[in-house]
């Protein structure tokens, strides 16, 4: 009994400095989900139209509308594509992946790059950039 309790003050140790640890880090914001970079490259062998066709037979955009994904932001980037920040929760990744898979592949070439939202950050990095130059 006595080496169970040592054992559950340990683990109960830990979990506290983590979570110290994580309030401490500039980076740290309590979120539950992700948030994902997609870029779709046009394929330029291809015209738009057919790009678009393409990916329209396919029912990328429904099944995009029916994902378990929030569009944060879709913007057309000339000479280069489109590119889509969607927000979701980490269970979904499988889905979202399939989504673009079964949906985009053959119009456009993807690269997906996990980001997060740097300007919660911002007003404390630039605190902490005060203080240091202050100090000079």
């Amino acid at each position: 009994m006595k080496k169970l309790s040592t054992f559950l003050l340990i683990c109960f140790g830990f979990l506290i400095i983590s979570a110290q640890e994580k309030e401490k880090s500039p980076y740290y914001i309590d979120n539950d989900s992700i948030t994902m970079t997609v870029i779709m490259k046009h394929q330029q062998t291809n015209p738009v139209d057919s790009i678009q066709g393409k990916v329209m037979k396919q029912g990328f955009y429904k099944k995009l509308k029916s994902s378990h994904s929030k569009i944060v932001s879709w913007n057309v980037v000339m000479g280069i594509g489109q590119i889509i920040t969607l927000k979701f929760k980490p269970q979904y990744l499988r889905e979202i992946n399939q989504v673009f898979e079964s949906g985009a592949w053959g119009g456009f070439n993807t690269e997906f790059y996990p980001t997060y939202d740097f300007l919660p950050v911002y007003p404390k990095m630039l605190e902490k950039e005060k203080n240091i130059n202050s100090k000079k």
